[in-house]
């Protein structure tokens, strides 16, 4: 078992799955944080969440984050409900999730394999007590989790396992976890953002003439501080995605929306856009590169709020790239993903050298 897991509970999880396992017998779980799915919904989502102390840590934050978290619902939740106005009205996540559950099943049934396929999200439903319930009645054995966070953080794929893991020991203890290995510099994920960023081109432009911003979620900083690999493993994406582009100049890593009295990743995405129009910088293109998904950290954040910023500092054409969602390549690299898993099973998918390479050294990591 890799080392990154090992604060999950109780924890049964398979590094090398055994020998023998029946498909029929695997319930495949792409994991998720969740989003509101109506405006109606936003409040106690964030309630949820901001009450996380997984997520969201602070001196006396066992005494104070109650307090803490009513008061960014309080004050920031109608500021929110309009932002989630401005993109529907709700989360797109419910539809992007539901939408690469049937993609990721039919690319494994095109590979022979009878998979079922559900999803678990944390702060929203479906919750990980429900994703249990839903795989005990289906009568599986093994649950095989696949972060839609490419990137490992403690925060996001380590808690999305925390919580699945807490409720199968209440709920299904017999249920055994299966390890599905990293995807992030698979050729597959890292393909589909090089198809995603040609795609944001018009006919006959270059992509020299824009500076490109790989865009991160925020992380606080005190992860890193405990040792989590998440900006270790954006920067090797990045690298990876540069490389098929044969980019040696004009990008750079940036993290945003960040939240609360604390000390997140620097640089802020925003403060990178000003200091490029600052230095004559007039075209931009923006990558979301730890999202699979598009939803109000893109779609809104990105796409609305610094899109102004940019415009206003005189940027003159600033672009985003949209999410991978079902972007063929991505979704090959979580059917590899589900295979490899697996591959002592029967017909399981094989690994290339540098994905063996990276599980040999995340082991000792």
């Amino acid at each position: 078992m890799s080392k990154r897991k090992e604060h999950i509970p109780h924890a049964l999880i398979f590094r090398k799955a055994p020998a023998g396992i029946k498909d029929s017998d695997v319930m495949v779980t792409l994991l998720n944080m969740g989003g509101p799915k109506t405006n109606d919904d936003v409040l106690a989502f964030q309630a949820k969440l901001f009450n996380d102390r997984r997520l969201i840590r602070f001196p006396l934050s066992s005494i104070l984050q109650p307090f803490f978290a009513w008061a960014l619902v309080t004050f920031r939740g109608k500021a929110s409900q309009e932002r989630y106005q401005l993109i529907g009205g709700g989360s797109p996540i419910y539809q992007s999730v539901e939408n690469q559950v049937a993609a990721v099943k039919q690319e494994l049934k095109k590979r022979g394999r009878n998979f079922d396929v559900t999803y678990s999200f944390n702060y929203t439903p479906p919750f990980p007590e429900d994703t249990i319930r839903e795989i005990k009645q289906a009568g599986k054995k093994y649950i095989l989790p696949l972060s839609l966070y490419p990137h490992y953080s403690s925060a996001t794929t380590g808690s999305n396992l925390y919580y699945l893991k807490e409720a199968a020991q209440r709920i299904y203890p017999e249920l055994q976890f299966l390890d599905a290995p990293s995807y992030h510099l698979h050729e597959g994920y890292v393909q589909g953002f090089v198809g995603r960023i040609q795609e944001s081109l018009k006919a006959g432009e270059s992509l020299n003439d824009f500076y490109l911003i790989f865009s991160a979620h925020g992380l606080p900083k005190y992860f890193l501080d405990e040792g989590d690999p998440y900006a270790f493993e954006i920067a090797q994406t990045v690298g990876a995605i540069v490389t098929r582009l044969k980019r040696s100049h004009s990008w750079v890593i940036a993290f945003q929306s960040a939240v609360g009295p604390i000390q997140w990743l620097e640089p802020n995405t925003e403060t990178i856009i000003t200091a490029l129009a600052k230095r004559g910088i007039k075209k931009i293109l923006v990558i979301p590169v730890s999202f699979v998904g598009d939803h109000i950290e893109t779609t809104c954040e990105i796409d609305m709020e610094y899109r102004k910023v940019a415009v206003d500092s005189g940027i003159e054409d600033y672009r985003m790239t949209k999410a991978l969602e079902c972007h063929p390549d991505f979704i090959r690299a979580l059917g590899d993903t589900v295979e490899n898993a697996l591959r002592s099973a029967p017909g399981a998918g094989k690994m290339d050298a540098k994905e063996v390479l990276y599980q040999e050294i995340n082991v000792r990591v």
